[in-house]
């Protein structure tokens, strides 16, 4: 799972922050993916050498990202996806955002578009701060039909690419809330991004905040997964829109509560429409972020091989399982030592998307196909394949009728420890 710095041989992508192309290579990052999966199963993540920002290098293309959030998007569905605004935790964190919006716009009546919209919630969220003119963009059909459902204009369309419709007005704002760290092609983003503002217009970006995925490490490698290949600082936001001719206005950090025991970093900005291209003298070497990137994957690293020792001991002689849980985790848990001589039975996971597809040679399945008499009725030990509320899945199993034996994966004290 994890490999010493190394000089990147051929890279697949220049830096998205200031467009060198030399890097080091700090981690190799492998998954088991499902079968037809659009992404690659592996990347290496490395750092600029000119600016020092962190992100994925994979073998892949901007249209692979783009065939994957419009065939197996995940915010489709409001009841297990973020963005939708119905769990408590989730309209917090949009009103929160809407706020941030609402205190740095000058007017109300500002058009904003809400790009990489899910299915509304911060469309609800700016109206309920008084915005009169709100629309969403997203590449899911699904999606913008969710937000039609509500009430709101909502368009179709790759935010990356030049797919957005003819017949799209100008936006005097265009929100990007944690939409750039799943780009592979920056330049195409904000080529595409200003093609959408209106003239001095403003963009509204946020992202994970890469200098602190350390400090709320639940699980390991989790900012490392197919979806997330940009890792900003607040200082990477700021070289990247300086590079393409947008000035910041505001750029803060903040926590997102996302569930009653876990947090979220993020970092946030209001950046202008300068209407040129930046000096290339503007660029600053972000010196914290690799340094902070090194610890994460090095506790990263460490939780990862407590896992794989308690599972391979929990394990011997048992030639198969079931894992509870087909997501980032899973796939990467699939990629240990511990499971490469174990059958998959099957993975029971609650996103329909990932319904009826195979992972690891193994269906998909929905908890209402577990129980006596159905796929577990040989009593395979059940994996928790996340180290999130492996206690009401337990329980879940349970008033299933469920007898198996079942096996939480260890805890991250050492994180519990930093945080506090």
């Amino acid at each position: 799972m994890h490999s010493a710095a190394t000089l990147s041989p051929q890279p697949h992508r220049a830096c998205g922050a200031c467009g060198a192309t030399g890097n080091t290579v700090c981690h190799r990052q492998r998954f088991i993916v499902p079968d037809g999966y659009p992404l690659p199963a592996e990347y290496n993540v490395v750092v600029c050498r000119r600016c020092g920002f962190v992100y994925a290098d994979p073998a892949a293309t901007q249209r692979d990202y783009d065939r994957f959030y419009c065939e197996w998007s995940k915010y489709d569905d409001s009841a297990t996806a973020t963005g939708s605004g119905l769990s408590p935790y989730d309209a917090a964190r949009l009103a929160i955002t809407a706020s941030d919006i609402a205190r740095a716009l000058p007017s109300r009546a500002a058009s904003i578009l809400d790009a990489g919209c899910a299915t509304g919630g911060l469309l609800t969220a700016l109206r309920d701060h008084g915005f009169t003119a709100v629309a969403g963009f997203d590449p899911s059909p699904r999606s913008a039909a969710a937000c039609r459902d509500r009430g709101f204009e909502a368009y179709v369309g790759s935010i990356s690419t030049a797919s957005a419709p003819a017949h799209m007005p100008k936006f005097d704002c265009v929100v990007f809330s944690h939409v750039l760290e799943h780009v592979y092609d920056i330049p195409a983003f904000f080529t595409a991004a200003r093609r959408l503002l209106a003239p001095g217009g403003y963009l509204y970006l946020e992202t994970p905040d890469a200098t602190r995925y350390d400090d709320y490490l639940y699980a390991p490698f989790q900012e490392f997964n197919t979806e997330h290949i940009n890792h900003f600082s607040a200082r990477a936001l700021e070289n990247t829109v300086r590079r393409f001719g947008f000035q910041p206005v505001l750029v803060e950090q903040k926590v997102i509560q996302t569930a009653e025991d876990t947090h979220y970093p993020a970092v946030f900005g209001l950046f202008r429409d300068s209407g040129g291209t930046a000096d290339e003298h503007v660029v600053v070497c972000d010196q914290e972020l690799p340094r902070r990137i090194a610890a994460y994957i090095r506790h990263s690293a460490e939780q990862m091989e407590r896992i794989n020792r308690d599972l391979a001991s929990q394990l011997a002689n048992t030639p198969r399982v079931i894992l509870w849980g087909a997501g980032q985790l899973a796939m990467k848990l699939l990629a240990l030592p511990c499971l490469a001589q174990t059958e998959v039975r099957a993975l029971v996971d609650n996103n329909p998307i990932l319904r009826g597809r195979t992972l690891a040679g193994a269906p998909i399945i929905g908890p209402e196909e577990m129980g006596p008499g159905k796929i577990a009725g040989t009593r395979e030990p059940i994996i928790i394949a996340t180290l999130l509320h492996a206690d009401e899945i337990s329980a879940q199993i349970r008033r299933l009728g469920l007898s198996n034996p079942v096996i939480s994966l260890p805890h991250n004290s050492n994180s519990e420890v930093r945080r506090a």
